[in-house]
């Protein structure tokens, strides 16, 4: 019972210091400090099991010129206003291989391929460098606008990386993937695809090892 009493007293006289603490800074003169603090809760709101491979790297980069214009007193004149960007970026082209459709068939040690998407980007990193920014006072550039000319620059250079060598490489770099775990196993692969599919897996042929040479 004795300490219980302790611990009480205690916690009363905390409470009552920090009362009359209050008490004096609320009724003190002179300046006041504020405190103010800030909290942010992340939250985890869904996980998602994937079975993404990233299959090709490329480094891009773009010399972005922007420029635009708003007319002023009814049509009058125009003010301009222009910025030069230059852009850079790491892009990953992979596979999905969750839509990968395979058929195993076990008496024959085969792995039916029935269905291969198409290779996808799977990330983008991107750095931006702003250079040379004119404009005036009535025709700013806002965040809004900042934030169009960095998207727009990022989709140039995602369509620049689909349009390059990186599909075909990661195509390549599944095909050997496929191949490599099929011989471990002791197995063969077989593509029941359609023609156009079966095309562009193929398209670009790999001296591939067969179980019987390993």
């Amino acid at each position: 019972m004795y300490s219980f009493l302790n611990i009480l007293f205690c916690i009363v006289g905390v409470i009552a210091g920090i009362g009359i603490y209050g008490l004096i800074m609320k009724f003190k003169g002179g300046t006041s400090q504020v405190i103010v603090k800030n909290e942010a809760n992340i939250l985890l709101e869904r996980v998602e099991k994937v079975f993404k491979i990233v299959l090709a790297e490329g480094h891009f980069s773009e010399i972005y010129d922007h420029s635009s214009e708003k007319e002023i007193l009814f049509g009058l004149t125009k003010l301009n206003k222009k910025a030069l960007i230059v852009a850079k970026a790491k892009v990953l082209v992979g596979f999905d291989f969750e839509k990968v459709k395979i058929t195993w068939q076990n008496e024959s040690k085969t792995m039916k391929i029935d269905h291969f998407p198409e290779p996808e980007i799977l990330s983008t990193d991107t750095d931006y460098k702003f250079y040379d920014i004119d404009h005036g006072l009535l025709n700013k550039f806002k965040n809004e606008d900042y934030t169009q000319i960095l998207s727009d620059a990022k989709i140039t250079m995602q369509n620049k990386a689909i349009a390059s060598e990186l599909p075909k490489i990661a195509k390549k770099q599944a095909l050997v993937m496929l191949n490599q775990m099929a011989i471990s196993m002791g197995w063969q692969i077989e593509y029941a695809l359609p023609t156009h599919e079966v095309k562009h897996l193929l398209e670009a042929p790999i001296d591939f090892q067969t179980p019987d040479s390993v």
